[in-house]
């Protein structure tokens, strides 16, 4: 035989050798089977009577009583010792300590998700031959038992929170949100088809469930995966209200620290907002939050969301608490953006108007119109160039008879605004209009005819703002007013009537957007 085929002959015995030996170590670890069960066993070990009277205490004994398997990991004396009672309900312990997997630690790598009989998760598993729990090594490990097996531990596992638990302890604003999108929708899946409707629409012999519309969106905080987790960074409750007073204080008015902060407005504004930069997918490390270079004008965002959209992340994450399905963070200095409640506010006259087919639409439910006149309302979609600059790609447009002189009134709510004086500007086109008188909160605050962008000069014309001129943009411009009458966080009505035809090539509404500028 030549010298090579010896040294590999020598080599495969070698390792046939290695391989017996690790599994014959492997079996010589499997602990022995005893025709017992096992709370009989855990209830006669002396060093074990406080767990045991806890679990007599609520009926856990009876578990053993039918025809299921466990795994316990039941704390010492010693452990109960240096528990604190108040620290979790003795129930949530009980259901933490137990699992319905029976486990051997020769079998589990570290670090392994093990589903407890509360349906948390803890980690277990065998760490360079030391069988943890939650990290706490596990003193003795006994043998199988006809229903179960168990192992003592000398100190006692505290149930992590899930996010929402931990948000729930942390910030009641959060909590009080996240509870408030409750809903129950049809089950698509199991409900079944049983007809049409007298519209046309299918009826369901119906499955309603319970859905969550922010653990729908971004993360089923309330829920624990084997494999699934998510990272969010919230304020705390101090530094919650400590921002919202210094939010109270740049309002003015009867605005003077965080109670007064309207929950309309911290659930419709301030809350999605900071759910959507501060939710992210899986669970990050403090340095994986990199905070914008500002010598860097390119970059506009540091960060991706759990909705994959980019986003600034304008703060530092600090007290890091590792949760059941992932990790919560707070802000080192939490501070409202101004933008959130001191900038423009802005609403599209497309949403007046909800498509019902194809280049079909009608009004949304809560837009009110009266005429003398039938006229189909439109969406419009608006392609950007250099003549056409809309605010979105769409507008809103209501067409009349040419030289009609019926009535014709549009009213509608607009976004929640906090108390100001604004400048409201009203983006239109000028080759569709008429004579409107314009009414915010029933108060009339301005009568325009859009014949005044014909008889002034390239449609230019005066702004209530001194010195200010309105210039067209290809056959769209604006007209202004002032409103002074919004004096709670509230949504004003707006409403245009019509009052003639005028002089304009065309009648009818043409509405861009509205927008509205503080003017203090």
């Amino acid at each position: 035989m030549k010298p090579i085929n010896i040294i590999l002959l020598i080599v495969f015995v070698l390792m046939l050798s290695g391989c017996k030996d690790k599994w014959d170590e492997h079996y010589s670890q499997q602990p022995e089977t005893v025709n017992m069960n096992v709370w009989d066993v855990i209830k006669d070990k002396s060093e074990l009577s406080r767990f045991t009277d806890l679990m007599v205490k609520y009926k856990y004994d009876t578990l053993f009583q039918e025809n299921n398997t466990y795994t316990i990991f039941a704390p010492d004396n010693t452990a109960f010792d240096n528990y604190i009672n108040s620290q979790v309900e003795d129930t949530t312990l009980l259901n933490y300590l137990i699992s319905r997997f029976l486990l051997h630690p020769v079998d589990v790598e570290w670090k392994h998700k093990l589903q407890t009989l509360g349906n948390k998760f803890s980690t277990f598993g065998n760490n360079g031959g030391q069988p943890l729990f939650d990290g706490i090594p596990m003193t003795y490990e006994s043998p199988i038992y006809i229903n179960g097996k168990f192992f003592i531990i000398d100190q006692i596992p505290l149930p992590k929170l899930n996010i929402y638990e931990y948000i729930s302890l942390t910030n009641p604003y959060m909590k009080a949100y996240i509870d408030s999108q409750d809903s129950i929708i049809l089950d698509r899946e199991k409900s079944k088809p049983i007809g049409f409707d007298e519209n046309g629409n299918t009826v369901y012999d119906t499955v309603a469930i319970n859905v969550n519309k922010v653990e729908i969106k971004y993360f089923a905080f309330s829920e624990e995966y084997r494999n699934s987790t998510a990272t969010l960074a919230f304020p705390q409750l101090e530094n919650y209200q400590n921002a919202l007073t210094v939010m109270a204080q740049k309002l003015g008015g009867n605005y003077s620290d965080y109670n007064d902060i309207p929950v309309k407005w911290q659930e419709n504004i301030l809350i999605p907002y900071l759910l959507d930069h501060g939710t992210f997918s899986n669970m990050l490390e403090p340095s994986e939050f990199v905070p914008l270079d500002p010598l860097n004008k390119k970059r506009k965002y540091n960060m991706v969301n759990i909705l994959g959209d980019s986003i600034n992340a304008k703060y530092s994450p600090v007290n890091q608490y590792l949760c059941s399905n992932g990790i919560a963070y707070d802000y080192d200095n939490f501070v409202v953006d101004d933008s959130l409640y001191l900038g423009v506010e802005k609403f599209e006259g497309e949403w007046l108007a909800i498509e019902t087919g194809v280049n079909k639409y009608a009004w949304q439910k809560n837009v009110s119109v009266s005429s003398s006149s039938f006229f189909d309302v439109a969406k419009l979609h608006v392609t950007t160039t250099n003549d056409t600059v809309p605010s979105n790609d769409s507008i809103l447009v209501v067409n009349f008879n040419k030289g009609y002189s019926g009535t014709y009134t549009l009213q509608f709510k607009a976004k929640h605004m906090f108390p100001k004086r604004y400048r409201m500007v009203v983006n239109t086109h000028m080759d569709i209009g008429g004579i409107y008188d314009i009414y915010v909160n029933d108060v009339l605050v301005k009568t325009f005819d859009y014949y005044d962008y014909i008889k002034y000069r390239g449609g230019i014309i005066r702004s209530v703002v001194s010195g200010k001129r309105l210039v067209p943009i290809g056959r769209y411009n604006r007209f202004d007013c002032y409103v002074d009458n919004i004096t709670e966080y509230s949504a004003p009505t707006i409403r245009f009537e019509y009052k003639g035809p005028g002089r304009v090539p065309n009648n009818g509404l043409v509405i861009d957007v509205i927008e509205f500028y503080p003017t203090e």
